[in-house]
């Protein structure tokens, strides 16, 4: 039952960021905290989704490039963030680079699911 509710979890991660928007209005969150606090609870979970998909569509564990990818986005927010401040604010740049984390994650995630569903598709025609 717990490997299934897991399971899921780690398939559909977009549930996590509902859960987390539901609860954090019953808490009382502001609106303008109230998706931030669920992308930023559902970042890791996206990210262990597309490790997984990349997983079932090639029969590769990636992982790594994956989790380098937030290395190298902190990296390149740091020098900018560098660059156009006189003042380094280290939780800005940690929180922009989180952000587009999950938007990076999406897009791949959504992008995977495609090829996933296209590949199935074209072997199952053949």
């Amino acid at each position: 039952m717990l490997q299934n509710i897991l399971g899921g979890l780690l398939l559909f991660p977009f549930l996590i960021l509902i859960v987390c928007l539901v609860l954090s209005k019953k808490i009382g969150v502001s609106p303008s905290r109230r998706f931030g606090f669920a992308v930023d609870w559902t970042t890791p979970f996206l990210g262990v989704s597309v490790t997984v998909l990349i997983h079932t569509i090639w029969d590769q564990w990636l992982g790594f490039y994956v989790a380098g990818t937030v290395c190298i986005l902190a990296i390149l927010f740091s020098i900018v963030e560098r660059l156009q401040m006189k003042e380094f604010r280290t939780f800005l740049v940690l929180r922009k680079t989180w952000r587009v984390y999950f938007l990076l994650l999406t897009c791949a995630y959504i992008l995977l699911l495609g090829i996933g569903i296209a590949l199935q598709i074209i072997q199952y025609a053949n």
